[in-house]
């Protein structure tokens, strides 16, 4: 099966380690969500990958990498973690929140996610 990178915010940080991961692997590996979709869709066009709903990241990334503000993390986790209960295949969560630990991406996640 094809690992998948997806990005959930594509701003400074999101942005720049989307950037990065697209030098090192296939751009058509990773997909790029924001809450401003054309933000998101602007970067997938410069790097070569795919735009994507938070939701479609949230089901097909093996990798997550969670780019929002520690303050909107709550919301996020809120959106998708019914989503990610009910994958079969196992992902990582990776929060780039400063401030918030694991913990407590777990618990808003609703799971013991790595």
């Amino acid at each position: 099966m094809k690992q998948i990178i997806g990005f959930i915010g594509t701003g400074n940080v999101g942005g720049a380690l989307a950037r990065a991961a697209a030098r090192e692997i296939s751009p058509d590996s990773i997909l790029l969500s924001n809450k401003t979709a054309a933000k998101a869709q602007a970067l997938a066009a410069e790097l070569g990958c795919c735009a994507a709903s938070v939701p479609e990241v949230a089901q097909k990334s093996s990798l997550i990498f969670l780019g929002v503000k520690p303050q909107m993390m709550a919301d996020l986790l809120d959106q998708i973690k019914s989503l990610l209960a009910q994958r079969e295949e196992p992902f990582v969560l990776v929060s780039m929140a400063a401030g918030l630990t694991m913990a407590d991406i777990r618990r808003m996640a609703g799971g013991d996610y790595p």
